[in-house]
């Protein structure tokens, strides 16, 4: 029979190999679990798509919108401004779905020259929002269903170590990740 302590130190040892080889041995599709970040109205025209200590160069960005889950998306410019949008497109128009549906998203943009622009006709921190859907010839439309207009301030931005983040930087954003977690007891030694 094993002593109740040292089956507790093995138990204890073996979540903490399992933390280990999540980290460094098994091969996710990508480095890091979603964490909190900031909001929208972090990210301004004048800081070039990122939020305040998490680069878009070290760091993925998503958005929980119009789902439960946080969807990748992309930052970008284009002369002036910025917009947002997610990667990957979703259903929308989607209603009836009998009725039949399209492939889109959303997409909050900000300082662009659009008579709607947010930066004109928003409070701070505020982006104007719309929804897009690819057509038949695979266009983008963003007029067929409307807009919740000015938008976002307070939404949720996710981040999560790109997948060539450095070693470092991938053990940084996990022991900010463990740090949240409610029961961290496998960081604490039994003694």
């Amino acid at each position: 029979m094993m002593n109740k302590k040292v089956k507790t130190k093995i138990q204890n040892f073996c979540k903490l190999v399992s933390v280990f080889i999540s980290i460094f041995v098994v091969s996710p599709a990508y480095a890091s679990d979603w964490l909190l970040c900031g909001n929208l109205s972090q990210i301004d025209v004048n800081n070039g798509c990122q939020i305040p200590n998490y680069p878009s160069g070290r760091y993925e960005y998503a958005i929980s919108y119009n789902t439960n889950e946080p969807l990748p998306v992309v930052c970008s410019s284009w002369n002036v401004g910025l917009r947002i949008y997610n990667k990957q497109p979703y259903m929308v128009l989607s209603d009836n779905p009998s009725a039949g549906m399209s492939y889109g998203g959303f997409i909050f943009y900000r300082g662009t020259q659009a008579s709607d622009d947010a930066t004109a006709t928003c409070s701070s921190g505020e982006w104007r929002h719309r929804y897009w859907r690819l057509t038949q010839n695979n266009a983008i439309q963003t007029d067929f269903y409307g807009s919740n207009g000015c938008y976002g301030a307070e939404l949720p931005v996710y981040c999560r170590a790109r997948k060539e983040a450095s070693t470092n930087n991938i053990l940084n954003f996990e022991q900010k990740r463990l740090a949240l977690l409610a029961d961290s007891s496998l960081l604490k030694s039994n003694r």
